[in-house]
Order: structure tokens, then sequence, then C-alpha cells
């Protein structure tokens, strides 16, 4: 039988352990400031823009106007942006005549003709790319073979 000794013993470590545990809880917890939330964003390549903006912005995607969403004036030669996601085991005539119908490339066997005379079409990684028009097929090459600098 467990005298109140004893009791009293057990319930006073589990006090200090629950206190211990808390303690080290509270001294973890990190306050998300708004410096550190931009600074994050940053890293990621993002921004955080306001409501107001946010709204505007959206407004000029509904009503098709690209001048009122940028300030600068539209360029003469317009650049295609594409995300182009790579599934594993796909081909590059694959992949390479999706950039083409996205108007990133001009021709997809010269492209896979490139990939195949640098020895990158195995070398080539599953994945999600932002590429655009005014890349070469170089960069291309390097950014799908994770070679980008």
């Amino acid at each position: 039988m467990m005298t109140k000794q004893t009791i009293r013993a057990i319930a006073l470590g589990m006090l200090f352990a629950t206190s211990v545990i808390g303690a080290a809880y509270y001294m973890e917890f990190d306050t998300l400031t708004t410096a550190k939330l931009h600074d994050a964003l940053k890293k990621e390549g993002l921004i955080a823009i306001s409501e107001s903006e946010y709204k505007r912005l959206k407004e000029a995607v509904k009503q098709d106007n690209p001048a009122s969403i940028s300030d600068h004036p539209p360029s003469s030669k317009t650049i295609y942006v594409y995300f182009l996601t790579i599934q594993k085991g796909e081909v590059p005539n694959d992949f390479a005549q999706k950039l083409e119908d996205a108007h990133i490339i001009s021709d997809a066997n010269a492209f896979v003709t490139y990939l195949e005379t640098h020895g990158l079409t195995r070398y080539v990684r599953a994945g999600t790319y932002k590429v655009h028009s005014g890349m070469s097929y170089e960069e291309i090459g390097d950014l799908i073979t994770n070679k980008s600098k």
C-alpha cells in the first residue's frame, strides 16, 4: 500500500514534469509578425498586396483589360508564359509539343533534337516549371534538368 508521502511525491513529480513541458512549449512558440511574413513571402518569390489592390487587379482581369493591370505600356513583342508540368516517365516529344502549343518554342522537334544532342534527355526531372517564350533552348534545358544557376 502506498503511503501519503509516496502519493505526494508522485503528484509533485507530475506537476514538475507538466511545468517543464509547458515552459518548453511556450518558449518554442514563435509569434508571426508582418516583417517575418514579408520575409517568408520574399524567399518564395511572392508578395503581399492590399485587398483593394487585389480587387482592382481582379476587376481588370474580368474586363480583359491588361493595360489597367500594369502601369507600363504594352510592348510590341508578346512574351508567352507557361507552367510546364512534366510527369515522371514522360517522353521529351510530349512536353516539347506542349511548349510548342503554348508558343514557348517554335519547333518541338528541334527542341527534342537539342536535348538529345546535348545528352540532356536522361536528366529531365518531373515537376512544374515556369517558362516563357523569351527563353532559349539552353535555358529551358537547364531548367528542366535542374542545371540552372
